[in-house]
């Protein structure tokens, strides 16, 4: 697997992953209205929005997009790993790259909003639920878990 930051030319591969991934994933329990939402914050025009405001990086194998996740200022923003490779180790290696990474930059806590399906992702890698937050997109309601772990 390859880890590199993210071009304005892997918005479209991002979105498209993103968006593939809410149509599988059930854990969320996500209404319709809800993933219409979360689609639209994660439509092609969105993702280029978001390279501006934040550091995207991006997993590949076989120049194949398996899985991204980004950085803004101290908060792990959008880890997502290809429906079809989930299981594999793939969003534990995009994790221990971006904590490596913010702890180069001297960033020593990370931060966190966990969707139902990822909070037992980040529970197992040492991050601390700190309560839960609402969210909106686009004005629709989606609950998710505030969560943080200490780098240093």
């Amino acid at each position: 697997m390859i880890i590199r930051k993210a071009t304005y030319k892997d918005a479209r591969r991002i979105s498209y992953l993103i968006n593939k991934n809410a149509d599988h994933v059930k854990e969320n329990n996500y209404t319709p209205e809800q993933l219409v939402a979360w689609k639209k914050d994660n439509s092609l025009k969105a993702i280029k929005t978001k390279m501006k405001q934040r550091e995207i990086f991006c997993a590949f194998e076989n120049e194949k997009l398996v899985g991204t996740i980004g950085l803004e200022g101290n908060y792990l923003v959008g880890l997502y790993i290809s429906y079809s490779k989930r299981g594999k180790g793939l969003g534990y290696r995009l994790l221990a790259f971006l904590e490596n990474y913010a702890r180069n930059k001297n960033i020593d806590e990370l931060h966190l909003t966990a969707t139902p399906n990822g909070y037992g992702f980040y529970l197992k890698y040492g991050y601390e639920p700190q309560g839960e937050i609402d969210l909106y997109y686009d004005g629709v309601k989606l609950i998710e878990t505030k969560m943080k772990k200490k780098l240093k």
